[in-house]
């Protein structure tokens, strides 16, 4: 995988956020290699329910929250 500075994925902390249809935590990213650039498109692997832009960063800043408070003694 390249390390260019265009290589977003490198260089932003992206995780899986839930579904708020189904719960469950598997997106997929089309139109775009950026998640949070205009002409990304994330979804849900399991049921295809689409994010909004502003839904999809809500949900990955709390996801985002939730990852930074785990301590290997919680895995």
């Amino acid at each position: 995988m390249p390390t260019t500075r265009d290589d977003t994925l490198m260089h932003t902390d992206i995780l899986p956020v839930k579904c708020p249809n189904c719960g469950e935590a598997q997106n997929t990213l089309d139109g775009a290699t950026d998640p949070l650039s205009p002409a990304a498109r994330i979804g849900c692997m399991v049921c295809n329910y689409v994010f909004g832009a502003d839904e999809y960063r809500a949900a990955l800043a709390a996801r985002q929250r939730e990852f930074e408070t785990l301590r290997i003694g919680d895995l």
